[in-house]
This record gives C-alpha cells, structure tokens and sequence, in this order.
C-alpha cells in the first residue's frame, strides 16, 4: 500500500521521569527525542517567543533527520480581542531558520471564540505565510454543531482541523486522580473527523490507566490506516493527563497501526541508543 506521511509525536521533547526510562539521561534531550518520534508540539512558543540561540540549538539537534515541529502560535495572536500582529511577525521570523523542519503550525481558539469571531480569525490567517501549513483547534461549541460554518476558511487558506479526542477522561474513570487534575485544561468536546486539505492533526488524550484506552487506539488505528492509505499527511499527537504515560502510549498506538500498515517501522528500544531512528 502507498502511504501517505505519517509524523508521531508528543506535547513536548523533555518531562521529568522520561530520561533514563525512555531516553537516556545525559546530552541533549530533543535529540534523545528525535531519534524516536519525528514531530511534537511546541507548546512552549503559546507563552513566549524563544530567543533565536535557542532556536539555533533546536534546528542543530534535529540535524540530519525528517524532524517536524508543531509550534503553537502565540496566545497574544490568538486569545486576546486585540491580536498582537507584531509579536506573530517576530514568531515566525525567529523560526523561519528551521526551514523543512516546520510541520503544521497549530493554532488554537479559545472556546469563547466562536461565529461572531470569524473576522478575526481571517484577519489572523491572512498574515500567515502561505509556504507553511496550519492546524486550527476550534472549541466553541457553534463550530462543533455547524462545522460548515468554519469550511470555507479552511479552504480558502488550505488549512486543517484539528480532530481533538478527550472521550477516554470523560468516559472512562473520571474520578481517577491524575484525571481530576487535569481535566479543565482538555476539553469535552466532540470528535470531528472530517480530513480537510489533505492534514490530518490528532490530538489524543488517553486515559491513564491503560486498561480503558484499548477501543479507542483501536478506532485511531482504523481511521489512520483510511487516511494513510488516502495518502493524506498525518501529524498524531499523543496526550495523556499526566506527560509520564505519553512515550509508553504512544509506542502501544505505534505498534498497533504498524500491524495495519506494515510499511511502518518500529520505533527504537528505549533508552534511546544514538544510532537509532524511528522511520
């Protein structure tokens, strides 16, 4: 079967309790990373535009490989009334030098947000270069039970949507400690998974116990499998309340799309051992 692109990744490179148990606990941790998941989402950039020597160091730690970063744009273009245009224009200038190792921006709404707001949003999408992709989390509820209302942006700046999953914290143990914790910052919103443009961005929250997460990597390995299969491009972000689980996790999905598509490789042994590489 001819695939389309398939990029793995988590919400960040480097959480307490990761090195030593999935990558090893000395050099650079985003090169640790890189050598088995080959995107993540750059979280960081939401709260602050990072100095252009860090970024120097990130490019130089993902060298050689076909590394993506997910930046998220930050919150002063998206969740203020009046978008501050000149911090996103030194946003994207100061990652401008990372080149081909640009995945998908995300660009995520505030779930106040919502119809009466799309001025704005255009307004934000008109002064995104056209030579990257984009991602747009939307979580006002008007966007969930219309999604045409928001159909025509996407096309008109080639844009995806993000497919956001939260049903296993919702639907399974809610009680459970770590998912207390966490849960007002993962929305209980409905799963839209609607390809537009060719970009598929999964946003997955599985539950921490991992006996409740079985059907739903299931179902993402069923439709990951159309949308490869369809030749789409496929950025799977895996997330879980607590960032611990997340590289375990995200091995379990990884071998089981690999027994849907054997083209895949697998992903190294951990920790990390410095020649390895995940595809």
């Amino acid at each position: 079967m001819t695939t389309g692109t398939y990029h793995l990744g988590l919400p960040a490179w480097a959480f307490p309790g990761w090195a030593g148990a999935y990558f090893p606990d000395d050099g650079h941790a985003l090169a640790h990373y890189a050598r088995a998941f080959n995107t993540v989402e750059g979280n960081t950039t939401f709260y602050r535009v990072p100095e252009p020597a860090m970024v120097q160091r990130w490019g130089e730690a993902i060298a050689g490989t076909d590394f993506r970063f997910s930046f998220k744009l930050p919150r002063s273009t998206t969740h203020e009334r009046r978008p501050d245009w000149t911090e996103l224009e030194r946003f994207l200038a100061v990652l401008a030098p990372l080149g081909e190792h640009l995945g998908p921006f995300l660009v995520q709404c505030p779930a106040k947000l919502g119809p009466d707001a799309m001025p704005m949003l255009e307004a934000l999408f008109e002064r995104l270069p056209v030579d990257y992709r984009y991602a747009l989390e939307l979580r006002h509820p008007a966007f969930f039970e219309r999604p045409e209302l928001i159909e025509p942006l996407l096309q008109r700046f080639g844009a995806g949507r993000v497919m956001f999953d939260s049903r296993p914290i919702y639907r399974e143990d809610s009680q459970h400690p770590e998912v207390l914790a966490a849960r007002h910052k993962k929305p209980d919103v409905p799963l839209l998974d609607t390809v537009y443009n060719g970009l598929v961005y999964a946003r997955v929250v599985l539950h921490p116990e991992p006996i409740y997460n079985g059907p739903y990597i299931d179902e993402w390995v069923a439709r990951c499998r159309r949308y490869l299969a369809a030749r789409h491009s496929v950025f799977f972000m895996m997330h879980c309340p607590n960032n611990q689980h997340c590289p375990a996790f995200a091995e379990q999905f990884h071998n089981a799309l690999r027994n849907a598509v054997p083209e895949l490789e697998p992903l190294p042994p951990w920790p990390v051992p410095q020649h390895a590489g995940l595809f």
